[in-house]
């Protein structure tokens, strides 16, 4: 059965009040927030992942995936759903939303120092305003299409009940889960990235993606090119006054 015990509609939810609501989404962002700034101590510090590279987003951002598809195969095949056992569907809802907040504040973590690592040195604000402008667009869109995934996805089983509000619940999951492989994958397509390709990628004492020393000391013999033209073209000898001068940077 699905019935609609919602304050807002649709059937197949938890039927909890819109306060509760609010304030679990409250102590969300709070949650979010607070492992955001913890994350290159407690994370990607002890993990040998500071600062961070492109790689470092693309495996956090596989891991961003894992839980929301997680949830997407229990809310479809779980018997707590499909039965509506209602402290089982709370339990998972709940620790998939915390897990997810955990892991998506990691990434929000590496985002903020990529997008300032990887911005031009004299485009930096434009850079960065087109980053959260980017970010705001991106809430839209969430926020449109995950409505019209929740009201529309699901069979529906008359007018007091309305949509099957879990499956389409579950289709707001499983969009999630499309949209964080599909940034992972974009992010592999960054280029101009010669410390990732020096670095690798570290998790812990294990080394994911082993690095490549080669590109450390080409990158070592251009510096010490460049510093010795620079030196050959500051040294001069003058001609007349002062033969014989000179001059250094």
């Amino acid at each position: 059965f699905c019935e609609n015990v919602n304050p807002g509609g649709g059937c197949g939810g938890l039927g909890v009040d819109r306060v509760v609501v609010g304030a679990f989404l409250g102590g969300y962002i709070i949650l979010y927030g607070q492992v955001q700034s913890w994350t290159p101590q407690l994370v990607t510090g002890p993990l040998g992942q500071t600062p961070p590279n492109k790689l470092t987003e693309v495996l956090w951002g596989l891991i961003n995936s894992i839980p929301t598809l997680i949830m997407f195969f229990v809310m479809t095949f779980s018997p707590a759903f499909q039965y509506y056992h209602l402290p089982g569907m709370t339990g998972w809802l709940v620790a998939t939303i915390v897990a997810f907040a955990i892991v998506f504040a990691v990434n929000s973590s590496i985002h903020s120092f990529l997008v300032v690592n990887y911005a031009k040195s004299d485009k930096v604000a434009v850079s960065v305003g087109f980053y959260y402008m980017s970010n705001a667009v991106g809430r839209l869109f969430g926020t449109i299409g995950s409505g019209v995934l929740y009201t529309y996805v699901g069979d529906y089983v008359g007018p007091l009940a309305g949509s099957d509000g879990t499956a389409g619940l579950a289709a707001c999951f499983l969009a999630g889960t499309v949209s964080s492989l599909l940034a992972a994958g974009i992010t592999t397509r960054i280029q101009g990235d010669e410390g990732t390709r020096r670095e690798g990628l570290r998790c812990g004492r294990f080394v994911c993606v082993p690095g490549n020393k080669d590109v450390a000391e080409d990158d070592d013999e251009e510096e010490g090119g460049e510093d010795e033209a620079a030196v050959g073209v500051a040294v001069g000898v003058g001609e007349g006054e002062g033969e014989g001068k000179v001059v250094l940077p």
